[in-house]
This record gives structure tokens, sequence and C-alpha cells, in this order.
């Protein structure tokens, strides 16, 4: 995996992580990319480590997505070592993360033949009973 391909996963992240909707998973990734940037120093506009920034980004708001992920872009330009890491985050997330965005689009086609119930969904967590 590419930066470009993990910072695109660093705001996919944000977005699993915003609002009422957030999934552990989401959340997860989302603190676990936080505590990268942390450790890497990125907080400050000059770099130098502010280790309260990255936590208090607010994942429902898009400019502070925007300056996070250009300085996760503008660290990984600079340093080799820290590119690796953070495709090493984004390829630990990615399964989780593209799961979270992805749609489902459930059809009965006009020529089916529906002989009894029908169940359409995503995900599907216990039992299901009809009757």
């Amino acid at each position: 995996m590419d930066v470009d391909a993990a910072l695109t996963l660093a705001t996919t992240a944000a977005s699993a992580a915003a609002g009422g909707a957030a999934t552990a998973a989401g959340q997860s990734a989302w603190e676990s990319l936080l505590a990268l940037a942390r450790r890497a120093g990125i907080g400050r506009r000059d770099g130098t480590p502010d280790d309260g920034a990255p936590a208090a980004v607010d994942p429902a708001d898009d400019e502070q997505i925007r300056v996070l992920t250009g300085r996760l872009a503008e660290r990984a330009g600079a340093d080799a070592e820290f590119a690796a890491l953070l495709c090493g985050w984004a390829e630990r997330h990615a399964p989780t993360l593209r799961a979270e965005r992805s749609e489902v689009h459930n059809t009965v086609s006009e020529g089916a033949h529906i002989t009894g119930p029908v169940v359409q969904a995503r995900d599907i967590h216990g039992d299901l009973n009809f009757g």
C-alpha cells in the first residue's frame, strides 16, 4: 500500500469514528492513527511534538481532518520510516475501514419467482425468525 492510499484510509477512519454511528472498529482505527501521529510528533505546524493536538482532532470536522492528513503527508514525504509506519497502519485497518464504507445493493428482479420471505440486508448478527 502506498502513502496516498494510506491517507485516503485516514480520512475513511475519521468518517468511521464520527458521529453516533461510529463502530468500535472505526473508532479503534481512528485512535490508532492519532497515536501514530502523536508518536511521530505531528501536532504543531513547525513539527515539534504537541501531544495534545492529534487527540483533539474532531473526526467530524473536515478542516481538522484536512490539516491532519496534510501533516501526515508532509511527514511521510520527509521520513521513509514514518511512511512505512503509516502504510502499515493502513494495511492493518484497511479491511475494516473498507467494510465500513461498503454499500450493499439488494435487488429482487422483475422475473424472480419468490416462494417465501425475502430478507435484504448488509450484516445480520444473530438469528432470523419468520413466522
